[in-house]
């Protein structure tokens, strides 16, 4: 907790434009009561999920929508500044974030499982779906769904899409405006519609 605390305060004196010293330590303690406040809305906002871990924070109100179980790691960031992030499961559908995970505005549907790994960034308006919800042939049918497995150090850009049954590897970047319908392997960047690898490191 102390390098929790020694690390927010290097953080808040470098964004303030400050040098350590008696004003910056007095104007940090107001910081960390706003920070408290915002850590007891977050509790409140997240009241539904099932497993919270240490150090949540919404910025924002999120929408929660929890018929099977959500489990959230330690270190996690949903923000709803620029658009509002869902977490949503289906009855029976499982929802796994991982830690030191950034949702910026993010929608995130599990109707199977939905699996994040640690230090993840999804953009605005990304969405990860496991379902198509409807059979495509019959309206009135359920479609077909498939697990999402979203490994280590992920980037999702802005308004990127992923679809059932993938698996993002370690590393991977999903760029701007994505729409992923396939694996992508480890460390490659994919783009397109549908998302293709453009570039993958060895």
């Amino acid at each position: 907790m102390k390098e929790l605390i020694k690390r927010e305060f290097n953080k808040f004196i470098k964004d303030k434009g400050l040098t350590e010293g008696g004003y910056a330590k007095f104007l940090f303690m107001f910081h960390l009561i706003a920070l408290v406040w915002t850590l007891m809305l977050t509790r409140f906002y997240l009241r539904k999920v099932n497993k919270l871990g240490k150090i949540v924070i919404a910025k924002g109100k999120p929408a929660v929508q929890n018929k099977g179980t959500i489990k959230l790691g330690t270190v996690v960031s949903i923000w709803s500044n620029i658009n509002r992030s869902r977490l949503t499961t289906h009855r029976g559908g499982k929802l796994i974030i991982g830690n030191n995970v950034f949702i910026n505005g993010a929608i995130i549907s599990a109707t199977t499982k939905v699996t994040i790994g640690n230090n993840c960034k999804f953009g605005p308006f990304s969405m990860i779906i496991d379902s198509d919800f409807h059979n495509v042939k019959d309206h009135n049918k359920d479609g077909e769904s498939g697990e999402i497995i979203i490994e280590d150090d992920v980037w999702i850009g802005a308004k990127a899409t992923i679809l059932k049954g993938v698996t993002i590897g370690k590393g991977a970047v999903i760029a701007v405006g994505s729409v992923v319908t396939k694996s992508v392997p480890a460390n490659a960047i994919a783009a397109g519609v549908p998302a293709k690898v453009i570039k993958e490191e060895k």
